[in-house]
């Protein structure tokens, strides 16, 4: 996803995102910023660009059971079904298509449900090799 798209996406959400260029290679950007959608809470978010479009993005925020069982609802409805990987306190669901991944981690910290969503593009990532 391209910067702008980001940014139209996080502003309707309520939200904010800023972006620092890298001092050591002008390709890399790294971008913090939150989005409250519906109300629902706050999310952190965390990106790395590359070339002006989205290498990794990482949502953080807390989350109830039924908010975190829709999101996976409705990730195997259109990416497939999954397994959670489960250890400790913790469980994943990843999803990979066309070299890009798409990965939900929860975790329990202080008796408040956690979940990270993790956007990797594997195609940006690979092809940085070559630039």
């Amino acid at each position: 996803m391209a910067q702008a798209e980001i940014e139209a996406r996080v502003s309707a959400l309520g939200g904010k995102w800023s972006c620092s260029n890298s001092k050591v290679d002008s390709r890399f950007s790294e971008c913090r910023g939150t989005i409250n959608p519906n109300g629902e809470g706050e999310y952190k978010l965390t990106g790395s660009l590359v070339g002006g479009t989205s290498a990794v993005l990482l949502i953080v925020g807390d989350v109830d059971d039924a908010q975190l069982k829709q999101w996976v609802d409705d990730l195997s409805a259109r990416y497939g079904q999954v397994t959670a990987r489960l250890a400790n306190t913790q469980a994943m669901w990843q999803w990979v298509r066309e070299r890009r991944m798409i990965r939900v981690t929860t975790r329990i910290e202080r008796a408040t449900r956690v979940v990270s969503v993790s956007l990797v593009d594997g195609v940006i990532l690979d092809n940085l090799g070559g630039g």
